[in-house]
C-alpha cells in the first residue's frame, strides 16, 4: 500500500494506517534526526515526538506531496527545538555506530565504520543551518524549495547553505583523510 492511500486510512481513523507508516519511515527518518541531532538517544526522542504530534494530527493533517519528505520536516522541527532547548556548547564528536550489512569482511567493516565515523565528526563541524539544509536535500530527498520552506528562507538561501556545507564536508573530509 502506498503513502497516499495509508493517509487517507490515518484520516479515516485507521490505527493500523499509522503503525504502517510508522513501520516504513521510522529508519530513514531516526537517520535524518541522527545526522541532524549526533545523538542517538535525542534523535529517538525527536522521531517519536514528531509521530505523537502527526497522530495528533492526523485527521487534520494535509500533505501536499511526499509523505516521506512531510515527515522529515516534522523530524527536522522536532530536531530544531531540541537544538533550541539545549544550551549552546559544542557538541561532542558523534560516536561510532554498528551498522549490518550482509557479510562484509572484517576490513570493510572497519573501513565503513572509520568513514561513517569521518562523516559524522565532519557533519558536527557544520554550522546547524547548512547541516539541516545537506541533510534534507541529501538524507531526506527534499528538493531545494522544500528545504526552503523547512527553514523559512528562500531557495537562493537554501541552496547557498547546501553549497557551503557540502563545500566544508569536502574540505574536512580530504583534511581528515589517510594519506
Amino acid at each position: 500500500m502506498d503513502d497516499q492511500d495509508l493517509a487517507r486510512r490515518l484520516q479515516g481513523g485507521d490505527a493500523s494506517a499509522l503503525r504502517a507508516i510508522y513501520e516504513a519511515h521510522k529508519d530513514h527518518l531516526l537517520t535524518v534526526a541522527t545526522c541532524l541531532l549526533l545523538d542517538r538517544g535525542l534523535a529517538e526522542d525527536a522521531l517519536h515526538d514528531a509521530f505523537v504530534g502527526f497522530a495528533g494530527q492526523a485527521r487534520t493533517v494535509r500533505v501536499r506531496g511526499s509523505l516521506r519528505a512531510y515527515l522529515a520536516a516534522c523530524v527536522a522541527n522536532r530536531a530544531r527545538d531540541e537544538l533550541r532547548r539545549r544550551p549552546r556548547e559544542r557538541s561532542p564528536a558523534p560516536e561510532v555506530e554498528e551498522t549490518v550489512s550482509p557479510a562484509p569482511s572484517p576490513l570493510e567493516m572497519a573501513s565503513d565504520c572509520e568513514e561513517a565515523n569521518r562523516l559524522r565528526v565532519a557533519l558536527a563541524e557544520l554550522p546547524y543551518e547548512q547541516r539541516e539544509a545537506v541533510v534534507l536535500h541529501v538524507q531526506a530527498e527534499m528538493t531545494f524549495g522544500e528545504v526552503a520552506d523547512q527553514q523559512a528562507v528562500s531557495i537562493n538561501t537554501a541552496q547557498s547553505r547546501y553549497r557551503y556545507g557540502i563545500d566544508k564536508l569536502r574540505s574536512l573530509l580530504k583534511a581528515g583523510a589517510p594519506q
